[in-house]
């Protein structure tokens, strides 16, 4: 393990690191004071500010996903699932050309939605919110069309 000391005087923090790692951070430092004479701003706090202006529309906020949470009562939308740490998933992936409409978007939770939806474990498909089928396992165990659920063989 390695330590290193990040940030301004303002804020100092020491950070542990493997060796490895520490050594690409310093490399990193090394080439972005050679770019851009790290006069200012040190190579962390490039990294800080950049993920700053990246995700400072989504963090600590859900207006833009409040109603879709709402019409799912703060609890997972699998059927099959009460958990309330609920976050928006796209039906049809954005990279596939789903939008941000309501009938897009259905909010399971964490685990549903990392694990299970984007792990393969589970399929959802239809139009959000009541219009969904939630196939449920690899070889299908469950599938929920609308409300009606069916246990397959």
């Amino acid at each position: 393990m390695c330590t290193v000391a990040a940030g301004s005087r303002q804020a100092a923090r020491i950070v542990r690191l493997r060796e490895d790692v520490a050594l690409q951070l310093r490399q990193l430092e090394r080439a972005y004071c050679d770019a851009f004479g790290g006069e200012g701003l040190s190579f962390v706090g490039f990294l800080c500010a950049s993920f700053w202006f990246t995700w400072v529309e989504s963090l600590g906020r859900s207006d833009k996903w409040e109603r879709v949470y709402r019409d799912c009562l703060y609890r997972c939308a699998c059927p099959v699932c009460l958990k309330r740490d609920v976050t928006a998933h796209h039906v049809l992936y954005r990279s596939q050309g789903g939008g941000d409409e309501r009938s897009n978007l259905t909010a399971p939770c964490t685990y549903c939605h990392l694990v299970a939806i984007h792990g393969g474990l589970m399929e959802v498909s239809g139009t959000a919110p009541e219009a969904l089928r939630w196939v449920i396992g690899r070889r299908p165990l469950i599938i929920v069309e609308g409300r009606e659920k069916r246990q397959v063989a």
